[in-house]
């Protein structure tokens, strides 16, 4: 089975958060979006590159393949030397060894240059995540001779597709970006004409042909794109907006989920060791849902997060007896084990299998899409993610909310959503109560108490200060913000999941506010760890052309700034008021004796968590007042 960005690898990299890792297509090096020609061109919207995929897929009898792939990329500009004149292919050796046919640099006059053997390397894996150890995950990295503006990198590979973790199935997906400058892409499947396979192509600029001869049938998919464009900053993926294909042999979600299930079934085995260790966390619990969070805690605390993939491993998990001996696994073994505790507790889960990442639709036909799994309490009727180590008792990581999701069990499979975002569950208050001294030095306190996503980021940020030291780490925030000082953070524990977490640190600015107090100043805003109010929703960028991602939440800033004796107070400061569909703003300022106290408060509403590309108008200028308004001065 293969899940294809032609153009991005979405597959045996991009998906070990888990484990549920797909194979990559040899087609798909691992590019970047064609780089944004610089201001000084000629022609500001071309690409520095094009590119032009041949690939020829052959299923045979028992379901494998071979797919032989040619791809040409064509310089045209002299930014695109040092991205494209390394190519990386990704692969996993026991379900899809890669070979390379020909590699070369062809020149304009039609001069081929070959790599050298010593030009192709291949190596384990490396995903950039902590203790992740993926023993067969390959990559191939071909350094090209000799690249000029207007020479033609070619490479040319075969995958043999020995992918049995669907057993019974054939499927393909490939999604042709936008921001890769297609000069054309082909693909031919060749397959046996018993097998019923069912094809979606979607998107301007695909055409998809049949034909059939004798006992074979084959289908060509081509694709001349219209234009070209860069990715927008926060759009959704890839899959929810451009063209793509999708070969598929499963009838239905619950087809898929049977087949997905056959794999992950009976691995929540209930030993002895399990029922007493369950009897042990939820020692004097008899709420059914106070156990499931106790579980949760324990599971989450205890079991690390470790990936190792082997074969079909990429989705059968380990039994919960072997998670338990050796407490670590990736998302399919924690889930395998909560689930193994919480049955020795009579209480029911399901397995619930999701998209992380900016992706919050499903394809049209039934493919292996999913490349994370969690447990869905139907009891309770509450989502729990067991590898989020630093989330409370159902909450979801911030990518994991308003998705579509395939629970699947001994019934079979059913696609769900997980629930959208409530700002009332996701709250971040930074309250700082600071003083200004004679000399002009301020000092003071930051308390940050946050829930939901917001608690999840803090305890993250916890374990940041544990790492690099608390006085340190506030150094380097301090400068982040722009307001270089020293300080020091209280201890916070990051394996507290209670709510409210709260982290509190002091500090004191290096630079004093300028003497005698005339004229305009910067109101300091102390030392929070979360961003400043508005990020919920996105950067902006005006006449946006995609649907973006956005988020629902509650931030609260407040400053109490004392005055010492003998200093000028500052003049009333205007209160703002900004109210859309979309968000709500109150920013307030009071004086009080010799203490000026400033609140902003920001609740975003989003229904759900993509936003239309039309908000993008109606909310620019009220954001644009928003940042007008954190930026106000007071005035002596």
């Amino acid at each position: 089975m293969a899940s294809v960005s032609a153009g991005h690898v979405w597959l045996a990299v991009a998906t070990v958060l888990c484990g549920l890792a797909l194979l990559a297509d040899p087609a798909t090096a691992q590019l970047a979006p064609a780089p944004v020609p610089s201001t000084a061109d000629a022609d500001r919207n071309a690409p520095a590159y094009t590119r032009s995929v041949d690939t020829r897929v052959v299923v045979q009898g028992d379901l494998t393949s071979v797919v032989v792939s040619t791809v040409r990329l064509k310089i045209l500009r002299e930014s695109a030397i040092r991205g494209l004149g390394q190519q990386t292919l990704s692969y996993v050796e026991s379900i899809g060894p890669l070979e390379v046919i020909e590699a070369y640099t062809e020149k304009p006059d039609g001069k081929k240059v070959p790599l050298e053997d010593s030009s192709i390397l291949t190596r384990d894996a490396a995903t950039g995540l902590n203790a992740v150890y993926q023993r067969d995950a390959k990559v191939k990295t071909l350094i090209f001779p000799d690249v000029a503006v207007g020479d033609t990198l070619v490479h040319e590979t075969r995958m043999t597709r020995i992918d049995r973790r669907f057993p019974g199935h054939f499927n393909l997906q490939i999604v042709l970006a936008r921001s890769v400058p297609y000069e054309a892409y082909r693909l031919t499947v060749d397959a046996p004409g018993s097998l019923e396979l069912r094809v979606q192509v979607k998107g301007d600029g695909l055409t998809h042909e049949v034909t059939e001869a004798g006992a074979e049938q084959r289908h060509v998919l081509s694709y001349r794109p219209k234009s070209w464009r860069p990715d927008e900053p926060g759009a959704v993926s890839v899959w929810d907006r451009d063209p793509q294909l999708v070969i598929t042999t499963y009838k239905d979600m619950s087809d898929l989920g049977a087949n997905y299930w056959s794999s992950m079934k009976d691995k929540d085995v209930v030993t002895p060791e399990i029922q007493a260790l369950a009897d042990e966390i939820t020692k004097g619990i008899a709420d059914k849902r106070s156990q499931a969070v106790a579980i949760d805690s324990w599971v989450k605390k205890h079991i690390r997060y470790v990936l190792v993939y082997l074969g079909s491993g990429g989705i059968t998990p380990n039994p919960a007896p072997a998670v338990l001996k050796h407490k670590y696994g990736d998302c399919k073994d924690h889930v395998a084990l909560m689930g193994a505790l919480l049955k020795a507790k009579g209480i029911a889960s399901e397995q619930a299998l999701i998209n992380l990442g900016n992706t919050y639709r499903l394809p049209d036909l039934p493919v292996p899409f999913f490349n994370h799994v969690m447990l869905y309490l139907p009891e309770l009727g509450i989502y729990t993610d067991p590898t989020a180590s630093q989330t409370a008792f159902g909450i979801l990581p911030i990518s994991s909310y308003d998705k579509p999701v395939l629970h699947i069990s001994k019934d079979g499979g059913r696609v769900a959503r997980t629930p959208p975002m409530r700002p009332e569950d996701h709250v971040t208050t930074a309250i700082t109560t600071a003083s200004v001294g004679a000399d002009g030095v301020i000092k003071g306190t930051t308390r940050q108490t946050a829930t939901g996503v917001f608690a999840a980021s803090a305890r993250s940020r916890a374990t940041q200060i544990e790492t690099q030291g608390r006085e340190k780490y506030a150094e380097s925030l301090l400068r982040s913000l722009g307001r270089p000082g020293t300080g020091v953070f209280e201890p916070a524990v990051p394996s507290d999941l209670s709510e409210p977490y709260s982290i509190q640190g002091d500090f004191s600015l290096n630079e004093k506010l300028q003497m005698p107090l005339s004229g305009a100043r910067d109101i300091p805003i102390g030392m929070p760890i979360h961003a400043r109010l508005g990020v919920g929703l996105g950067q902006r960028v005006p006449g946006r052309t995609t649907e973006f991602a956005c988020y629902a939440g509650k931030e609260v800033e407040e400053v109490a700034l004392t005055f010492a004796e003998g200093l000028a107070l500052p003049k009333p400061i205007k209160e703002a008021a900004i109210d859309t569909r979309y968000f709500s703003y109150r920013a307030s300022y009071t004086l009080n004796g010799r203490t000026l106290t400033i609140k902003r408060e920001l609740v975003t509403k989003v229904a759900g968590q993509v936003c239309a590309k039309e908000i993008e108008a109606e909310i620019t200028e009220p954001m644009q007042r928003l940042a007008r308004s954190l930026r106000v001065q007071m005035s002596f």
